[in-house]
């Protein structure tokens, strides 16, 4: 049987001496769980090490990062020192896969590692689930925090927790005598008043809109806007923002599975749309996509509104134009936050690797349906 790691752990220097007993403590680790498939990023220290001797085993290495490679070296990589980057660059050329959380730049936000982190672990989960393993975590602690006191949004102990509040299973390896005398670049601060947060994001068109005429437009605003709203109504605060142009929608979600509940009520509500609004000879009805990933939300400065804006509400814009009328398609980002929030609401099955509208790139989708 596979049997599938999420690994984490601590960034050092490099240190031939301290390292050669960590590495066999890994390697211990990973035969004693019979591990042949890791899923993880690849900092300077235990990450690389993990890596390292996943593939000295022979087993098949994904790395999962949070943002653009270039950054990634910068800030996880290089603060360790220079000794790791050539290390860095064969993991990465022996591993099997690679997955970018988000392609945006790092901006200085614990977000972007905390959303990195459930990625990962929703992916260890999501192909356990397809194939029938079995899946442990695999992290290198130091003595400091093996009592998991230490609190923050992200990081090994973050991992950890969250790990273990799913009722996953943790193998804990000591570090040693590890050195950390990390030096990381400077990052402004950002001061305008906004800041980040990891969300749902759900964008919804109506096929056929435009060839509706003036005679239908208060049938269309009445039965499918409507429709639309009792629902988003019905989910009270859950829904932190809407926006409408049109027949588009545009709604940020706090939870990933009241995301989910309620992409697939709003085609429920709009399964039975009078004859008239299905232009003769065509299609009609509902496409809707939806992401889940680490956002800006700040303040209009048009309109005085609060505003939810960035690069992954973009991509969510281009899912709904790829996704089939009466259907719901989500990123494996999102159906990975469904297993890590241990949702039951739906099910969801592989589409396969799309490219996205508007040149916006090629993402893994999954098509949402009822449980």
């Amino acid at each position: 049987m596979t049997n599938i790691a999420m690994y984490c752990g601590h960034m050092f220097n490099a240190d031939a001496a301290a390292e050669a007993a960590l590495a066999e403590r890994i390697d211990a680790a990973i035969a004693k769980h019979g591990v042949t498939v890791g899923y993880g990023p690849l900092a300077c220290g235990a990450d690389i090490l993990i890596a390292e001797a996943l593939l000295a085993r022979g087993c098949e290495l994904q790395l999962v990062l949070p943002f653009r490679e270039e950054d990634f070296i910068a800030e996880s990589v290089l603060c360790g020192g220079e000794d790791w980057l050539p290390r860095y660059h064969a993991c990465r050329e022996a591993a099997s896969g690679l997955r970018f959380a988000t392609p945006a730049a790092y901006v200085g936000d614990d977000n972007q590692f905390a959303y990195n982190s459930r990625y990962a672990m929703g992916l260890v989960h999501l192909r356990a689930q397809m194939e029938g393993c079995q899946t442990v975590q695999l992290a290198v602690v130091s003595d400091k925090v093996a009592s998991l006191s230490v609190t923050g949004l992200a990081g090994t102990v973050a991992d950890i927790k969250l790990w273990q509040a799913l009722g996953g299973t943790t193998e804990a390896i000591p570090a040693g005598p590890v050195p950390r005398n990390l030096v990381f670049p400077r990052h402004e601060a950002i001061t305008s008043g906004t800041r980040r947060e990891i969300r749902s994001i759900l964008f919804a068109d109506y096929k056929g809109f435009s060839r509706l005429g003036e005679r239908e437009l208060p049938l269309f605003m009445h039965h499918v806007m409507g429709r639309i709203a009792e629902v988003l109504n019905a989910h009270g605060d859950h829904v932190e923002f809407r926006n409408t142009w049109g027949d588009a929608i545009y709604a940020v979600v706090d939870e990933p599975e009241c995301a989910a509940a309620i992409a697939l009520q709003l085609q429920d509500q709009l399964a039975d749309l009078p004859p008239d609004l299905v232009p003769a000879g065509d299609q009609a009805g509902m496409r809707i996509g939806v992401h889940y990933g680490p956002i800006w939300v700040g303040t209009d400065r048009i309109t005085g509104n609060r505003l939810w804006y960035g690069g992954e509400v973009n991509r969510t814009a281009r899912i709904e134009p790829v996704t089939p009328v009466g259907g719901v398609y989500c990123t494996d980002s999102f159906a990975a936050a469904l297993l890590v929030s241990d949702s039951q609401v739906c099910t969801f099955t592989p589409v396969g690797t799309v490219e996205l509208a508007k040149k916006f790139g090629a993402v893994e989708l999954y098509k949402l349906g009822k449980a």
